[in-house]
């Protein structure tokens, strides 16, 4: 028998993430507390687009209020892929019905395994990181995946414990999760971990703030762009602080980003052309999670991305003084005291 994987949230990420994982063949159900969303699915199948092909996906999916038949078939792998803010009641609706070496998977932005392990301990807790999926969920029961799989070229899941060792649930896991794209094991959580925050960080500020795209941080030379390189530097500054190991940030080297935010031309050159190849893997411009919340008048993820890195800054006596700016500039927006556009960034130093 296989194992019941369970997705708790099943948006963009998650949704994707277990869409492509039944179609491979596994034991998957996929809760959501959105309606329309689930009676979609339940109707019509999940439909998934974009860069590896067009897929109807036949699913279970099921309503929160509809958990409780997890009883009669436990969870072994439950994988939790809400907001960052709704991490400790999911993994407390989850908890009652994990199997007895049933365990929960943190698969989201920021960094949220202290979260769960309050609720089912370090034992039943493992992470993953999904590195530059770049998927949006364009509708009810329908997914999009825009940026091109990272096949031998680039390691999209990694997964780790948090102590660091290779365990057989790992490797499981991996091995599940290659039916999705690269998967790989491994030994550096937290160091994966905070790349991946860096990377998030460097755009979710501040296209929540300008209701711009990622074109305008990435491509364009403007004032938008050197304030991304100075998140970038900012992050790795406070990373380094904390004891982490950290990779490249979208496939840049972390000491480029600190050296082209203090003004080397050779380092700002290795960066614009790293972002231009990022951007070329992209069939089109994103808004970033924190973009489309604040579009769709949502609550943003803004605390767990700039607003972690700018908590940590003060715990390690590192300050990061732009994500700060950026973190308050989207909770005067999530608040409706403030609405998106470029001059809301004017002010902030660069």
């Amino acid at each position: 028998m296989g194992k019941h994987i369970v997705i708790v949230g099943a948006g963009a990420v998650g949704g994707y993430v277990g869409g492509q994982l039944a179609r491979a063949g596994e034991d998957v159900s996929l809760v959501d507390p959105w309606p329309q969303h689930v009676n979609a699915m339940r109707l019509h199948g999940l439909h998934l687009s974009g860069t590896q092909g067009e897929h109807t996906v036949p699913v279970t999916a099921l309503h929160f209020t509809d958990v409780q038949r997890f009883t009669r078939k436990p969870v072994d792998i439950a994988i939790i892929s809400t907001k960052s803010y709704d991490t400790a009641w999911a993994a407390m609706l989850i908890r009652q019905y994990l199997a007895p070496g049933g365990y929960i998977v943190s698969l989201q932005n920021s960094i949220n395994e202290e979260e769960i392990a309050r609720v089912v301990g370090w034992g039943r807790t493992v992470g993953c990181i999904a590195s530059t999926i770049s998927v949006n969920l364009v509708g009810p029961g329908r997914i999009q995946r825009y940026r091109e799989p990272g096949g031998a070229a680039r390691t999209v899941f990694y997964v780790g414990e948090a102590h660091g060792a290779v365990t057989p649930r790992v490797q499981e896991l991996v091995s599940i999760l290659g039916a999705v794209d690269t998967a790989k094991a491994t030994d550096n959580l937290w160091g994966q971990r905070w790349t991946k925050l860096a990377t998030n960080a460097i755009t979710h500020g501040l296209l929540g703030a300008t209701g711009l795209d990622n074109r305008a941080v990435f491509l364009e030379r403007g004032r938008l762009h050197r304030l991304g390189v100075k998140l970038a530097a900012e992050a790795v500054a406070v990373g380094r602080a904390q004891g982490y190991r950290l990779g490249p940030i979208l496939g840049i080297e972390p000491d480029a980003w600190v050296a082209a935010s203090n003004g080397d031309r050779t380092a700002q050159e290795r960066v614009q052309s790293g972002l231009a190849v990022y951007m070329s893997t992209l069939t089109e411009p994103s808004r970033s999670s924190v973009g489309r919340d604040v579009e769709r008048g949502r609550r943003s993820e803004i605390d767990y991305t700039n607003g972690m890195v700018a908590a940590k800054g003060l715990e390690t006596g590192v300050p990061a003084p732009t994500h700060a700016a950026v973190t308050e500039l989207v909770r005067r927006i999530d608040r409706g005291d403030l609405a998106p556009d470029p001059a809301n960034i004017e002010a902030i130093p660069i």
